[in-house]
């Protein structure tokens, strides 16, 4: 192979290979990963290159790939710590060791973007590495099953999307780029192969023929390229525009939330013993808007806690880095928290965050323990803070929505998880609270206003009325089934988030601080803790409600018994049998839905979107083979059935040597049929093609005409030989004969253009 011819195949591999890793930047979105991948790629491809110039052994290759890979570390992973930006120390020697087997894990339940995690660019860096490595030296190497060297590009490809996030990058482009490459690369190297043996020297006549039939050639592969690249872009829009599996949805996250309590235990411990103390303050805070300590979403009849189950409505928690990537707009701000006698794990939040980083000599260590949920914008610290620790937020604070906006809105499509248990009393008052309510918004305010406006409070600290602490399911039926409703915010939340439940509304609850705005700087005590409900509208976000009563709604003090003076107690008369009043029968909810409501269709809709995408996908795979396996179908059959019976013969032959065309067979054109044969012989000599030349050339030269039953038979005898041909062939050889047929394709012809004479008037 020449040094062009190299160049070619080297740099095919690692366009493959770098396109193949376009998907996974979208989970990294900085220009590190782009330094890692094309160092890698680039390193891969010289360290190939080299072996197969100097015939290195595989082993020899593999250890030199090792060595490289530490070497260049440094330089293209972990700059900021290595010596000069390039001579890796033993840190980062132990930290590309570690990470050739935990960034695997790692990238699939840290928090995207992983901007801060500079180990992470170990995972394109050593990608990159091993499939240039691999797919370079197959090209080059490999002169009859060269097609292996697409399938290390090919897995790379599927282990960016896999690993990647929701979002494509490009990928219709991405699609169309890296098959039309695939596709261009194995045509070309299909038609070197095929000029000569070995596939490297076609020269004399080979060379000038092959140049005669360039033309229709290089027409009839681009026909199929630019279908590939149309197809596979085409797919690959499609694909993006429907939901996206990727792996880290079905990865564990490493965080077990059940290790922290829920917040919500320890409402009432706020108001009693820290309302006075100063727990955090906040510098930069909007105007009206909650600072969030936890966002609870499953309520299992003791406590209402954080579930961490994924989806919209729950998200996970997953480590955070200076980059946040969220889909929640609103307006941008940057916020500053400063932790005083504040305590736990929970960190207090603003709005959604694209950012946090962490200030001060704790930096490090709080930085690393950081879990951030982007679904419902709550942080978790695993140390737990402490005082004097600070971290700024940039997030985006959702605007308030107005009632004429809501009014037009519906709850959005989200999923929460259901209670697993409820009081009676929750379903008993549901009909009373919300009759009268028609629309999504008029049932969730009937809700929120009966709390309000029906309940009273207390927190049952010293001066107030007895209320029970806690949210158990007890305490929730108390607080509903009582004479009076008494509680706080922490029993008002939960029972309206209960009750919304049983509308089929995702609800979670949300326990934070709102605290009154005085100035730049607000100082956030314990009796600015509030509890309150969100509900998510389309087009709107969640929306917060609040149905815990104002704190100046004391509940009434009961009327004692006047037990000084007994009445005396007087026979009562018997009371007259009455007839039992007629009730109107109770409609089930079944029975009140309407009863030619349209079947649900949905199940219908994504059968054929899956199916619809599979054929697509599938004709753009074996679309080109079958075209190409129908024509030479038909060839055959044309060969076999028209003509005279020696044009049958003739046919026949032909039929032969173009099979042996398609599995590599070394033949010259222009060659007479027996020197054909005689080629043929030499590589295959238990097809007896000898016997077959001669037996064409005695009835296309012969004196008289074949019969019918002698064509039979001559057809019968060229399909043993082509059988014979291919058993002798390799597994690989063969599919690719099936699946692209050389000789098809080097017999589409294009019109002709009538040529200008020389010296002709324009």
């Amino acid at each position: 192979m020449n040094g062009l011819r190299a160049t070619l195949n080297a740099g095919a591999m690692a366009a493959l290979v770098l396109v193949g890793l376009v998907p996974l930047s979208a989970a990294y979105g900085d220009v590190n990963f782009w330094i890692a991948a094309v160092g890698g790629a680039l390193l891969g491809t010289i360290i190939a290159v080299a072996g197969w110039r100097l015939r290195w052994h595989t082993l020899t290759i593999a250890a030199i790939t090792v060595v490289v890979y530490f070497l260049f570390g440094g330089v293209l992973v972990f700059r900021t710590e290595s010596l000069g930006a390039v001579v890796p120390t033993l840190n980062v020697l132990a930290a590309l060791a570690l990470g050739v087997v935990q960034a695997w894990k790692q990238a699939l339940t840290l928090q995207t973007p992983f901007t801060g995690f500079d180990h992470l660019g170990i995972v394109p860096y050593l990608v990159s590495l091993v499939a240039a490595v691999i797919s370079v030296s197959l090209a080059l190497r490999a002169r009859r099953a060269f097609g292996t060297a697409v399938i290390a590009p090919a897995l790379v490809l599927v282990f960016a999307i896999t690993f990647s996030t929701y979002d494509g990058v490009f990928p219709g482009i991405v699609g169309a780029g890296w098959a039309g490459t695939a596709l261009i690369w194995t045509v070309w190297r299909m038609r070197v192969a095929r000029a000569g043996e070995g596939g490297w020297a076609p020269e004399g006549e080979e060379l000038a023929s092959l140049r005669s039939h360039r033309l229709p050639v290089l027409a009839a592969t681009a026909s199929v390229v630019v279908i590939a690249l149309l197809a596979g872009g085409a797919v690959a829009s499609a694909s993006a525009a429907t939901d996206r599996e990727v792996l880290r949805d079905h990865v564990v996250p490493p965080l077990d939330l059940h290790d922290y309590a829920s917040p919500l235990t320890t409402y009432r411990k706020y108001e009693r013993d820290g309302a006075d103390s100063t727990l955090f303050t906040v510098t930069g805070l909007p105007s009206g808007a909650r600072l969030r300590l936890a966002t609870l979403d499953l309520y299992d009849g003791v406590v209402y806690k954080v579930s961490g189950s994924g989806g919209a409505g729950s998200g996970v928690f997953t480590r955070a880095g200076r980059e946040i990537d969220t889909t929640a707009t609103g307006n941008p701000a940057v916020v500053t928290v400063r932790i005083d006698d504040l305590t736990g794990v929970w960190a207090p939040t603003v709005g959604y965050a694209t950012g946090i980083a962490f200030e001060g000599e704790n930096a490090a260590d709080r930085g690393g323990a950081l879990h951030y949920n982007t679904a419902t914008g709550t942080a978790l610290v695993t140390t737990g803070l402490a005082a004097g620790d600070e971290y700024r937020l940039r997030v985006n604070v959702p605007a308030t929505p107005s009632e004429d906006e809501l009014l037009a809105a519906t709850v959005a499509s989200v999923k929460t998880p259901a209670p697993t248990e409820l009081p009676d009393e929750v379903t008993a008052l549901l009909d009373k609270v919300t009759a009268g309510a028609s629309s999504d918004v008029e049932q969730v305010r009937a809700v929120e206003a009966y709390f309000q406006t029906t309940g009273f409070y207390s927190s049952g600290l010293e001066g107030q009325v007895t209320s029970r602490s806690g949210h158990t399911v007890d305490r929730e039926a108390d607080l509903l089934a009582g004479d009076q409703m008494i509680g706080d915010g922490e029993q008002y939340a939960v029972a309206m988030a209960l009750m919304l439940s049983q509308l089929d509304f995702p609800v979670r609850v949300v326990m934070g601080f709102v605290p009154e705005s005085d100035g730049d700087t607000v100082t956030v005590r314990g009796e600015d803790v509030q509890a309150w409900v969100e509900v998510p509208f389309e087009g709107l976000g969640w929306v917060a409600f609040s149905p815990t009563p104002s704190k100046d709604r004391v509940p009434q003090e009961e009327t004692p018994q006047q037990s000084q003076k007994p009445q005396a107690q007087v026979a009562q008369p018997p009371q007259t049998p009455q007839e039992p009043a007629e009730l109107p029968p109770t409609t089930p909810v079944e029975d009140a839905a309407p009863q030619d409501a349209p079947s649900d269709l949905g199940w219908l809709w994504a059968t054929l979107q899956i199916g619809g995408t599979a054929l697509v996908i599938l004709l753009v795979l074996l679309g080109p083979s079958l075209a190409l396996a129908i024509a030479r179908a038909r060839r055959r059959s044309r060969r076999a059935r028209e003509g005279s019976s020696v044009q049958r013969v003739d046919g026949g032959w032909a039929e032969l040597v173009d099979a042996a065309l398609d599995v590599g067979a070394p033949l010259t054109r222009g060659a007479t049929r027996r020197e054909q044969a005689r080629a043929l012989d030499d590589r295959y000599p238990q097809a007896a093609v000898a016997t077959l030349a001669v037996r064409a050339d005695q009835a296309v030269f012969g004196a008289g005409d074949p019969a019918d039953d002698e064509v039979e038979r001559y057809w019968a005898d060229v399909a043993s030989a082509t059988r014979s041909l291919r058993s002798a062939t390799p597994w690989h050889r063969r599919a690719l004969a099936r699946m692209f047929p050389i000789s098809v394709v080097r017999r589409i012809r294009l019109p002709r253009l009538p040529r200008r004479r020389r010296g002709a008037a324009s």
